[in-house]
């Protein structure tokens, strides 16, 4: 499975819509198998979610995203695990561990943020 984390340098970006990068990885019976860096185009919203189906992309890790960007992209098929802040390693390993719920990763102001998630299970 492949998992996208929107990236701004080491850290979750705090907005998808203008995250210039992801750290890709592939995830097989939650280990890491593989990882890499994969830049963003600067294209329109459809466009952008369109490219992370091009990707292989299953799960999308991020901060912020608006409502528009994440109806296109839940409407692909893609889980989004949104309002998630953190350095871009230790959001991975928590995600890894079942453990991304912890109100550490919540951005500021979302600390229900399990109560108000669009939909999924945190975590794997």
């Amino acid at each position: 499975m492949r998992v996208a984390l929107a990236r701004w340098g080491n850290r979750i970006s705090p907005l998808f819509d203008v995250a210039q990068e992801t750290l890709m990885v592939e995830i097989s019976r939650g280990r890491l198998i593989s990882r890499r860096q994969v830049r963003l185009d600067d294209l329109g919203w459809p466009s952008r979610a369109e490219q992370l189906v091009c990707l292989g992309v299953r799960v999308l890790i991020c901060g912020g995203i608006s409502n528009f960007l994440y109806h296109q992209v839940v409407a692909r098929g893609i889980q989004v695990i949104p309002w998630v802040t953190g350095d871009v390693e230790e959001v991975l390993q928590a995600y890894l561990q079942g453990q991304l719920n912890q109100e550490r990763f919540a951005m500021p102001g979302c600390r229900r943020w399990r109560h108000r998630h669009r939909g999924g299970r945190w975590g794997r």
